[in-house]
């Protein structure tokens, strides 16, 4: 029965990459069934849920996977995921208490989790991580070096090099000057580029595309201890339909207008996108890319608006790879309505 497993999620996995969530989630069904105490068929299955918006479904089988392998990071981030995706307060209170937890039990080696608490909560996340660490650290004892305190300790690090981590090496952003610049000091378009390379980093690494806005941040305030850092936002259900995409415009208005972010820079794969489908119905010369799958980056600033799109291709490996960009007509292709005023 393992071998039918197996198969079977390798046929979910291929489909999952495809953008076909809803043949994904069903093949992880018949894996599930094949061999129905293995914790990776349910986190397979979490995931392809929560990209059909099953949030209920997918917190089920996160929460399944969390009780098969207690230490298996990914039913955690699983978990946290669809909590975040409820959409209120105190699902994403529960959220964060999820990914503090494994973080403190040590379990987040690659920052995932870590990634997935700083663009869903923002610096806030920083500082309860951080706030966490200084609870267990007082009154102080003697521990272990890698016992509780080490584990919050590094859990508190992690966060707060999140921006570092989600900064691109500064060699991809094309700014000649010299010393190199800080985010904040980019045009939008060299900001743009700095994101692109961020990306494709993301990619070639985790083999996912994420779903996202990155906000470029604005100046330092005279006095102020602390240089501004990238912010990102996850949002992986904005392009379902109408609703959760005027939804979502609103928020990240809002959320620009409190940081007074200099652009923003949204990332989405071709396949996630319900709506809007602006390639449809497009002639080969306006459109060349036909059916084929790839990320579209849209970039937003006050005097300032591109578009590019990358083509994703898979190699026999099943890893995927990148064809041609290109920048396309923003008036054409745009799929995030205006975030801040022309």
């Amino acid at each position: 029965m393992e071998a039918a497993g197996a198969a079977h999620k390798e046929e979910g996995n291929r489909l999952f990459k495809a953008g076909e969530f809803l043949k994904a989630a069903a093949s992880y069904t018949k894996a599930i069934k094949a061999e129905p105490t293995n914790h990776v068929y349910y986190s397979n299955r979490s995931q392809a849920f929560l990209k059909l918006s099953k949030v209920g479904k997918a917190l089920e089988d996160a929460e399944k996977c969390i009780e098969l392998c207690p230490d298996f990071v990914k039913g955690y981030h699983r978990k946290a995921s669809a909590l975040f995706a409820l959409g209120d307060e105190a699902k994403s209170a529960e959220a964060v208490e999820v990914i503090l937890s494994a973080l403190e039990a040590g379990l987040d080696k690659d920052n995932d989790l870590v990634r997935l608490g700083v663009q869903n909560k923002g610096k806030a996340f920083v500082k309860l991580a951080d706030a966490r660490r200084k609870g267990t650290e007082d009154p102080p004892q003697p521990e272990k070096e890698n016992g509780p305190s080490a584990a919050n300790e590094a859990a508190a690090v992690k966060a707060k090099k999140l921006e570092a981590a989600a900064t691109p090496p500064q060699a991809a952003i094309p700014a000649p000057a010299k010393p190199q610049k800080h985010l904040y000091e980019l045009d939008p378009e060299e900001f743009a580029g700095a994101m692109i390379q961020d990306v494709f980093d993301q990619v070639l690494k985790s083999g996912e595309v994420p779903t996202i806005v990155y906000m470029q941040p604005s100046p330092p305030k005279p006095g102020a201890k602390e240089e501004p850092g990238l912010a990102g936002i996850g949002i992986d259900h904005a392009f379902n339909t109408p609703a959760t995409l005027g939804n979502c415009a609103d928020f990240i208005r809002k959320h620009a207008g409190e940081q007074e972010a200099q652009s923003a820079m949204i990332i989405v794969r071709k396949s996630h996108v319900g709506y809007p489908c602006v390639w449809k119905g497009k002639p080969k010369g306006v459109w060349k890319f036909g059916k084929a799958d790839g990320i579209f980056m849209q970039l937003e600033a006050k005097q300032a608006r591109a578009m590019f799109f990358t083509e994703l291709k898979t190699t026999a490996e099943g890893k995927l790879t990148f064809g041609e960009t290109a920048q396309i007509d923003v008036d054409e292709f745009a799929l995030f309505p205006r975030i801040f005023p022309g």
